[in-house]
């Protein structure tokens, strides 16, 4: 009676199984053919020069790591004296593993820990992470993502070094994370950047250099300051004037304002409570200073409510005016901001874009970090670039023809195209 096969690997016959240390051991031999011609010189013949018995890792079966005992057959050439063995189609030579094995932890290594994988296939925890290096590298050198036409520009701290990001604000798509965020690093991104003409916008915060870049490497593309990073600054006034006034009370009063009646200055719009109004009310009546700086950081927020930038130019002028002397120390300052980034803040009035999908980004790459922890910046970046199911959220599907009728299936439209806009955010911790 014919053995079943039960490993189903080309060029390996299993003739027999025991258990190991935790795993399950297949014994095999090679069934592939010698070489009729020597590899090395093209001459011959070639006689058998002995037999070697390799291990290799297999997919698990049984809840148990798979080990592949083959024994190989190793010919010598008569002509120039090379000694070969013939290649095994379903081996991986480099990392003596088979290459459904190298394929199973290519599908998994971006969403399950190194370590979790090597328990699970018996492969030391090195090799693991040298096939996910290398599927990083084909990956990067294989899949090319459409450039954004509305990106968004952020950074994330992550093991000590800022990282910069980069989304598609249109798509709500992750297009890339670079290893730095200092000037020459951008530099070198959009050096390289493919259809830079493609980016119209740019959505991001007031660092310096990030504007510089821009400037010199995407000089039509217009800028538009994220409207949190802006007003964030009539909060954080306010916040430093509470605390100057409440550095001079006694220590009830002091106490009091800290823990009692900050959130009735800071919780705004809808998240406000009576309680939050009725806290207001007594901060105007007992601390009538704070009163106005409250009302100060609230005209300062209401200017993203207004209609027209123009409009919005003119509230600004009216606002900056209307500071008292004794509040410029701590509203003056982000008069002057204004003014400095005055043409990128008020272009969120001509196409009210926000940065805020790049900014969602900080955390959900920290927790990932967390997940795998000791992995390489490369590791996590890959880990947000191309997780599958985000992957294949990001895409989308054109095609050049319409139906005949509306039973046709797709594949008779016309051309496909499939455009990569990056991993979809919304997907992000779902893997």
């Amino acid at each position: 009676m014919q053995q079943f096969d039960l490993l189903q690997l080309s060029g390996v016959s299993p003739i027999g199984q025991r258990t190991g240390d935790n795993c399950v051991i297949v014994v095999a031999v090679s069934n592939v053919l010698p070489p009729e011609k020597c590899p090395s010189c093209g001459l011959g013949p070639l006689y058998k020069h002995g037999s070697r018995t390799y291990s290799y890792a297999d997919t698990p079966m049984y809840g148990k790591p798979i080990k592949v005992e083959i024994e190989r057959q190793r010919y010598r050439c008569k002509a120039c004296g090379k000694v070969e063995t013939p290649d095994i189609p379903s081996l991986d030579d480099k990392r003596v593993a088979t290459k459904r094995l190298v394929g199973l932890i290519q599908s998994k290594c971006f969403k399950h820990t190194f370590t979790a994988l090597s328990e699970e296939t018996g492969l030391a925890l090195n090799t693991v992470k040298s096939v996910a290096v290398d599927y990083l590298n084909w990956l990067d050198e294989s899949q090319v993502r459409e450039t954004p036409r509305i990106m968004g520009l952020d950074e994330v701290k992550l093991a000590g070094k800022y990282r910069a990001v980069v989304t598609n604000l249109e798509m709500k798509t992750v297009f890339e994370m670079y290893e730095r965020r200092t000037k020459q690093h951008m530099i070198d991104f959009f050096k390289a950047l493919k259809n830079k003409d493609n980016v119209e916008w740019v959505g991001l915060d007031m660092w310096g250099a990030f504007k510089i870049v821009l400037r010199d490497h995407l000089p039509d593309a217009k800028l538009v300051i994220d409207r949190y990073h802006v007003v964030e600054k009539a909060r954080s006034a306010l916040d430093k004037f509470r605390i100057h006034i409440q550095s001079e009370l006694e220590k009830d009063a002091r106490v009091r304002m800290k823990k009692g009646l900050r959130w009735g200055l800071l919780r705004r719009n809808e998240k406000r409570t009576q309680e939050d109004d009725d806290k207001l009310d007594y901060i105007r009546t007992h601390y009538p200073e704070l009163g106005v700086a409250y009302d100060l950081a609230e005209a300062f927020h209401d200017l993203y409510e207004i209609k027209g930038r123009a409009n919005a130019e003119a509230a600004f002028e009216a606002w900056q005016n209307s500071i008292p002397e004794e509040f410029m120390p701590h509203f003056g300052p982000i008069a002057s901001m204004v003014n400095r980034h005055h043409e990128d803040i008020f272009n969120y009035f001509d196409f009210p874009i926000t940065n805020a999908y790049t900014e969602a980004m900080n955390g959900v790459i920290k927790i990932a970090n967390r997940m795998g922890r000791g992995y390489s910046y490369d590791i996590i970046r890959a880990r947000l670039l191309y997780a599958k199911v985000g992957s294949q959220t990001g895409r989308v599907i054109t095609h050049s023809g319409t139906p005949k009728s509306i039973t046709d299936p797709v594949t008779t439209w016309g051309d496909t195209k499939v455009v990569d806009y990056g991993r979809s955010i919304s997907s992000i911790g779902d893997d």
